[in-house]
């Protein structure tokens, strides 16, 4: 078992207003759920939140992530996530909330950074992080997408 280590740091711009994205962003298990790949996701306790996402495979490795995050949502600009527990993935990272490019818009940006433990020979790393490092952006980029949309259509009929 070796672990596999990517990171990434995204933004969007996204017309609505820091209110209504931060509490977007405070409904964690909701905002959550909006992840590209996460197929279950509940609260647990205070703060912690339990994440099961869609299996990976590459042909190389087959993985399926399954942790705990746990919250810091006091930062009315920065909610924060970090490891709780020891399980077969981790996941550190920050939704920045920054003045947008006018009063009407926020940036919405993202740092993350992940490990997940899988079981496949050490020399064959250099191979995998990088499939893996795509595989974070897309869903960063994917996130950030969906939260875009959500928050410009909340008042458009679907």
């Amino acid at each position: 078992m070796v672990w596999i280590r990517t990171k990434t740091a995204k933004e969007i711009t996204i017309r609505t207003s820091r209110e209504a994205l931060r509490a977007l962003l405070l409904d964690v298990t909701g905002c959550g759920r909006m992840m590209p790949g996460v197929e279950e996701m509940e609260q647990i306790g205070d703060g912690l939140y339990h994440f099961r996402l869609a299996e990976v495979s590459n042909g190389v490795v087959k993985f399926r992530p399954d942790y705990v995050a746990r919250y810091d949502v006091s930062d009315p600009d920065a909610i924060t996530w970090e490891p709780h527990g020891e399980h077969n993935f981790r996941s550190w990272g920050t939704f920045h909330v920054l003045d947008g490019p006018s009063p009407e818009e926020v940036v919405l940006r993202i740092d993350m950074r992940s490990e997940a433990n899988v079981d496949v020979a050490r020399v064959v790393v250099v191979l995998i992080e990088p499939f893996a490092q795509k595989e974070t952006a897309e869903v960063t980029t994917g996130f950030l997408a969906a939260i875009k949309d959500r928050l410009e259509t909340a008042g458009v009929p679907r």
